[in-house]
């Protein structure tokens, strides 16, 4: 008889986020690197019962051990959580990063058994017992700061935390004067009353269906039922909220800043990632709830760049609310950016910054090493338009200008043309424009057909062809990471394995030392990536498929030797 192992639900769905997958085989669990309990993947399941367990395994309460078989991991990060028995932390030999301020663990005996950890946090030392072993420990050590009061019982740990700007986040709602951290995968921040938004439907795609092009975006923040910012960039992000309207001090110290406005009713509003909008959910976490009453309020936001100069490298945004009689009149048009003229001047006058605003053309001018551009002629992308029509502007633009370029087609992937529509029943009988396949078929994205009216519509990603995840929220933006992720693979000069695991301290250098770029993929192959480089021709690609992996390259010998003066001895080879 097979033996069977018990497991909270909680740890099946915090493996399932950071692997993308749910667990097969015991040796699975091996395989691991990675495990943060409060890892996001919109496309990963929701709750137990969205998971298939094997045989082997049965859900059991309060049943954390089959961390203890993660003999590779090197990053754990548990929060809110409490657990009567972390002796599982014995065998997990390999932990470089230990995080455990949120939850009630307390005896340090344990981290004496872990040597390769580098850095560990604690909760508060009242908490702990056996505090001399940490003299001993050869490793970073951050604890909590004590509670200035008592905190009221609760089922699990939520202490409250000190944060930079001296207030505090809690359980329950915030409140005007608190912090709040919040990590994202999109580029923008949505804010909106549940109250006021209760006639969406749970579980629907508000942000393909109402958030994606940018006069529907205006549209709604002008009426101010739901708001937005983007931020130009996905990363973490500090919040203070504050009342009234910034003074001239606030003003001085965060220069970048627009003028949003939104109606509250049921005393709070929400905020939230923008692909968030993509699932939507009642079911709103505690630690994203602003308490406010109802009425209209005038949100003035403001920022500056982080000391690092990187934009989402915990980058604090400033939002005020000034309450107000009725709803103010917006001249908002499109999507408010998060960034003033000025410093869109600024990135645009550099080479290597100026590849924020290069467009996908000069992309394969640099990053493919050609000079001339091909597309595809009329008579080609009318045999599309037999079975897909209208063809979107943005596609229809990339088949007339570039597309046809030989350089772009011997890559990993396969880049459908428009004869391949005649050739096979499945791309014609499709309800998706395919763009990309997977070089063995296991993968594919396309555009969904109902959004064929629009330009520049959001492109959707499949490994099943039942179930199809956001992959990009416009084509604009596929195709710039597209062609990135797949030029890496042509790339005359790349890295003598190719592949690398990357722990987060490497993954926290590559951050530091390259420029991240305005484009990501969501979900290819079951993978978030995301793309930084320091020069116009050379490329990293992040790949976050709960472990992390990197590959890189260049076009050129003098953008690889700029590129290794940050990634030289970065990574284990996979």
């Amino acid at each position: 008889m097979m033996k069977q192992y018990g497991i909270d639900s909680r740890l099946v769905i915090w493996i399932q986020r950071n692997t993308g997958h749910d667990l097969q085989t015991f040796s699975d669990l091996a395989k691991i690197k990675c495990l943060d309990s409060k890892k996001r993947n919109y496309s990963s399941a929701k709750k137990i019962d969205d998971v298939r367990l094997p045989s082997w395994l049965v859900v059991k309460d309060d049943d954390f051990s089959l961390i203890g078989e993660m003999t590779k991991l090197k990053q754990l990060s548990l929060h809110d959580v409490a657990i009567d028995d972390y002796s599982f932390l014995n065998r997990c030999r390999n932990l470089s990063t230990l995080d455990l301020q949120d939850t009630n663990f307390s005896d340090c005996r344990l981290l004496a058994t872990l040597p390769a950890l580098k850095k560990v946090l604690l909760p508060a030392y009242s908490q702990l017992k056996h505090t001399e072993v940490l003299e001993q420990l050869p490793c970073r050590i951050e604890i909590k700061e004590e509670e200035t009061e008592e905190p009221k019982e609760t089922e699990q740990p939520c202490a409250k935390t000190k944060h930079s700007a001296g207030h505090q986040t809690s359980c329950g709602p915030l409140q005007l004067g608190d912090t709040a951290h919040l990590s994202i995968d999109g580029m923008g921040i949505i804010l909106f009353s549940a109250e006021v938004m209760k006639s969406v439907v749970p579980g629907s795609n508000f942000l393909t269906d109402e958030f994606t092009n940018p006069k529907q975006v205006g549209a709604h923040i002008r009426k101010g039922d739901i708001t937005a910012f983007c931020t130009g960039t996905s990363g973490d992000f500090a919040l203070w909220f504050r009342s009234g309207y910034p003074d001239s001090n606030a003003e001085k110290e965060f220069p970048v800043m627009i003028r949003l406005a939104l109606e509250v009713r049921g005393g709070s509003l929400q905020f939230c990632d923008l692909f968030w909008l993509s699932d939507w959910n009642t079911d709103f976490p505690q630690d994203q709830i602003l308490s406010l009453p109802d009425g209209f309020y005038h949100i003035t936001v403001c920022t500056r760049r982080p000391e690092s100069g990187y934009w989402g490298d915990d980058q604090i945004i400033c939002l005020y609310f000034n309450r107000l009689e009725e709803m103010p009149e917006l001249t908002w048009r499109g999507v408010p950016y998060l960034f003033t003229e000025e410093q869109e001047a600024e990135t645009q006058e550099t080479d290597i910054q100026g590849q924020d605003r290069m467009d996908y053309l000069e992309m394969i001018r640099r990053l493919y090493a050609v000079e001339e551009l091909q597309g595809y002629t009329e008579e080609e992308i009318t045999i599309v338009k037999k079975y897909f029509d209208p063809l979107p502007q943005a596609v229809e633009e990339f088949w007339r200008r570039a597309a046809r370029t030989d350089a772009i087609h011997h890559v990993q992937d396969q880049w459908i043309k428009p004869v391949d529509f005649d050739k096979w029943n499945w791309l014609r009988n499709s309800d998706y424009l395919i763009l990309l396949n997977e070089n063995q078929g296991c993968c594919r994205a396309g555009i969904r057909r109902k959004d064929l009216t629009k330009a520049d519509p959001p492109v959707y990603v499949t490994v099943d062809d039942q179930k199809w995840t956001l992959c990009a929220g416009t084509v604009s933006v596929f195709l710039k990471a597209v062609l990135a992720y797949e030029a890496v693979f042509a790339f005359p000069f790349q890295g003598e394995d190719f592949i690398y695991w990357l722990t987060e301290e490497e993954l926290e250098t590559v951050q530091s030392g390259l420029e991240k770029q305005p484009f990501g993929l969501h979900g290819w192959l079951e993978m978030d990536m995301s793309f930084y480089s320091n020069a116009s021709d050379n490329m990293a690609v992040i790949m976050d498929c709960g472990d992390l992996e990197v590959l890189y390259g260049a076009s050129s010998k003098e953008g690889y030797a700029k590129l290794m003066e940050v990634m030289e001895g970065i990574g284990e080879a996979l």
